[in-house]
């Protein structure tokens, strides 16, 4: 790890082209259509790669490009060659990693700020803030890096695992899936009258809590919107489970507020690391009918815990769905 020189603090731009520099590992010395001929790729293709993985397109004249950039392009446009990828394909899997890897960016940059922040002795403030929170993390980068290697492989190994169990014939649309969104009681109002710092540590520890539970239940967290979460499991069994765990979780924090969760079981379409279809859209309806503190399932979600013992029904009554029609339901206990 090359040492992050003091003298950076002195002046803004030569700060920022220094952390670059110690996480690119070499300094910016091409413009695009430089990169793209030492590539052997047509400029074209590049912009378009560049693009996908959600970068800001460089202007012709710029110097804006390094040799890990172009040890990056040429080792992306292989794959095309190397393992049979169309070109869409590879600007799809480019999409996937940009979007995920800028969110955790961001993600894991605000953690580190907050940090530093929050030390007792004399923590700095705005621009000085920021700098020793790039200090910060382009000093454990390095040491970060193999760690988010593994995590992203064992990922890709749980994903292949479910993608071999879910094995369906080509008439077949999507996976089965128990679907569960759970939102924040009353969550705008409380918003509202929190502190910007306070309401980032609701967030923060929804986020934490509800991503602990989901995995804790071998579930899947789909995504997260502040003071949502949705999730999926094969098992109808496992869904339930982590719905009751998330319930019981928010009625004895002293910071979260109660919690409503739905549950569907049926068809999805997975697609961009995100599910589709009428599964979804009937748990976040059922979610939006329930009261405080209740879990809301649907018929077939309730046929499949009928003979789980530690599920128990209370049979709830039917609802008319906006977009979906008259459902019956049940609430879980």
């Amino acid at each position: 790890m090359s040492e992050i020189p003091h003298q950076f603090t002195a002046d803004d731009s030569t700060f920022i082209d220094g952390i670059e520099r110690i996480l690119m590992g070499s300094s910016r010395r091409y413009r695009r259509r430089e990169l793209s001929e030492h590539a052997g790729v047509d400029p074209e293709e590049t912009r378009r790669v560049w693009r996908a993985l959600g970068f800001v397109n460089s202007r012709e004249g710029d110097v804006a490009f390094s040799d890990t950039d172009l040890r990056a392009l040429r080792a992306a446009m292989s794959l095309t060659a190397t393992h049979d990828l169309d070109v869409d394909t590879l600007l799809g899997l480019a999409r996937a990693l940009g979007r995920t890897t800028d969110r955790l960016a961001m993600w894991q940059t605000q953690l580190v700020a907050d940090m530093i922040s929050q030390r007792q002795d004399a923590p700095p403030e705005g621009k000085e803030l920021a700098k020793a929170t790039a200090r910060t993390m382009a000093d454990i980068a390095d040491d970060l890096e193999p760690i988010m290697n593994y995590v992203w492989r064992r990922n890709l190994s749980v994903a292949l695992s479910r993608l071999l169990a879910d094995a369906q014939p080509e008439s077949h649309l999507g996976v089965v899936r128990t679907v569960g969104f759970a939102d924040l009681v009353s969550f705008t109002r409380l918003a509202r009258s929190l502190s910007e710092s306070d309401l980032a540590a609701l967030v923060t520890r929804f986020e934490a809590m509800a991503s602990d539970i989901v995995s804790e239940h071998s579930g899947a967290v789909v995504k997260m919107v502040g003071d949502e979460v949705l999730f999926s499991h094969q098992d109808p069994a496992g869904a339930s489970r982590i719905a009751r765990a998330l319930k019981e979780a928010s009625e004895t924090d002293d910071v979260i507020p109660r919690m409503r969760v739905g549950l569907s079981t049926g068809r999805v379409l997975a697609r961009l690391g995100d599910i589709y279809g009428t599964t979804v859209n009937r748990a976040a309806r059922l979610t939006n009918a329930a009261e405080a503190g209740q879990i809301l399932i649907d018929e077939t979600t309730a046929d499949a815990l009928r003979h789980d013992p530690q599920s128990t029904l209370r049979a709830h009554e039917a609802l008319d769905l906006a977009g979906i029609g008259t459902s019956p339901t049940w609430v879980l206990l």
